[in-house]
């Protein structure tokens, strides 16, 4: 099989192979707030960026919240960040990477 005629056959298939991983499952599970940690993680920012709105040395208030969503965002995603390195599951891409390579595999030793 083609590397152009398996892309297109991947694409076809891709939601299916992966919802069928248990990898690619306790991954999508990881995201879910489960505990108070959890919770507290994503809580951080906002806190972050609702307690910088008296401390950011701007005049004009419009900038003075677009500072604040800026440092939310930042903040947010150091949490995403920080859960996922807790969670100790691999990243989205390399599970991906790895069931593609398999199913790739797969379809060789069909052809064969």
């Amino acid at each position: 099989m083609e590397e152009k005629e398996f892309e297109k056959h991947w694409q076809a298939n891709r939601q299916h192979l992966l919802a069928k991983d248990p990898e690619w499952k306790a991954l999508q599970e990881s995201y879910k707030m489960q505990n108070g940690a959890d919770w507290l993680l994503f809580a951080i920012p906002a806190v972050a960026g609702v307690a910088s709105f008296n401390y950011i040395p701007v005049e004009r208030e419009l900038l003075k919240w677009i500072v604040c969503a800026l440092i939310t965002i930042v903040c947010f995603a150091l949490c995403v960040q920080v859960k996922s390195l807790t969670s100790g599951i691999n990243s989205a891409d390399e599970i991906e990477r790895r069931v593609k390579e398999a199913y790739r595999k797969t379809l060789k030793e069909q052809e064969e």
